[in-house]
């Protein structure tokens, strides 16, 4: 089973990922994007969650989209969520998303 990380872990995470925010308990990125771009964004993040078998909770609201993670099993963050949050950056960089 993940282990929770503290306050001190996540946020030294937090620091080399930028715009995404939290503490341990969850970690959230907002970025401003809607319509097709935010459906081809969280479809390309489904893909790479289903490979993880790790899965962010995504929030679309007008013109916003949010990713918040953490492992529900701790109810907190864990180094897989730090991975995940990874990758849905890497995913944004890739697609030209600037935050």
């Amino acid at each position: 089973m993940p282990t929770k990380l503290d306050s001190a872990e996540v946020a030294d995470a937090l620091a080399s990922l930028p715009g995404w925010l939290g503490d341990a308990d969850r970690i959230q990125l907002q970025i401003m994007v809607d319509g097709d771009e935010s459906d081809a964004i969280t479809a390309e993040v489904a893909r790479a969650a289903d490979e993880m078998d790790h899965h962010p909770v995504i929030d679309r609201g007008p013109g916003t989209t949010t990713f918040t993670v953490w492992t529900h099993s701790v109810g907190g963050v864990t180094e897989l969520d730090l991975t995940l949050a990874r990758r849905i950056s890497q995913i944004l960089y890739s697609a030209g998303v600037s935050y």
